[in-house]
């Protein structure tokens, strides 16, 4: 049973990046119902955020090293495809990415492990975060300031979004529905139906490319 933080302390957690700033050799996911909420989180935000996907899956995968998955079909989101986005909507997918630990957070409360958890998503955010800067003509690596600058700015609006009550139910709805659902999966109208009917209206941030320049 989750425990779901609240807002005022989800919004505090948004100042600590280094939540998830450890990747892990492994990613046991052993709690289904947990996997349920990180993988809604992703897909609430991408409907928000109007980052197209294909479906959003609860099953496990020993292929992907994941309990669940937002799968991106034909759509053009993918973190390889980042490059030949414009800036906004790549900065909108690393919210995306950074999502669903937000979500197990918002769920769990401390009970979430978020360093051994999310791996495939940080490295697809260190990979993105690169391609950003590059955009911005600076030639950036995993550990440097500009890559730490974007994961921080994208970790911080992902857990604002999911301290917003309407995203959060629309988060739990999902949950849910991947939970008790025979096949565990829902398409991306499936989602966008939840959010619509929660009435969702989230607009983080914008990105900002002056933030990379700051001495």
């Amino acid at each position: 049973m989750g425990l779901f933080l609240d807002r005022r302390r989800m919004i505090a957690s948004a100042q600590d990046f280094d939540l998830t700033s450890q990747s892990a050799d492994d990613c046991p996911y052993d709690d289904n119902e947990a996997v349920c909420y990180h993988e809604a989180g992703h897909a609430v935000s991408a409907i928000i955020l109007n980052v197209r996907f294909d479906h959003v899956s609860a099953i496990h995968s020993d292929e992907y090293r994941t309990g669940g998955r937002v799968a991106f079909g034909d759509h053009p989101c993918d973190w390889r495809l980042v490059n030949g986005s414009s800036i906004d909507h790549a900065a909108n997918y690393c919210i995306s990415l950074m999502a669903g630990m937000a979500a197990q957070l918002r769920w769990q409360g401390n009970e979430a492990d978020l360093k051994t958890c999310g791996v495939n998503d940080r490295d697809a955010l260190d990979t993105a975060c690169i391609l950003i800067a590059a955009k911005n003509l600076i030639a950036a690596q995993r550990d440097s300031r500009e890559v730490k600058l974007i994961k921080a700015w994208a970790w911080r609006e992902a857990c604002l979004m999911m301290a917003n009550p309407r995203a959060c139910r629309a988060v739990c709805s999902l949950a849910r529905h991947l939970d008790i659902s025979e096949q565990e999966t829902a398409t991306e109208n499936d989602v966008a139906e939840i959010v619509a009917a929660e009435k969702v209206t989230y607009k983080p941030k914008r990105f900002s490319s002056r933030l990379l320049f700051v001495e």
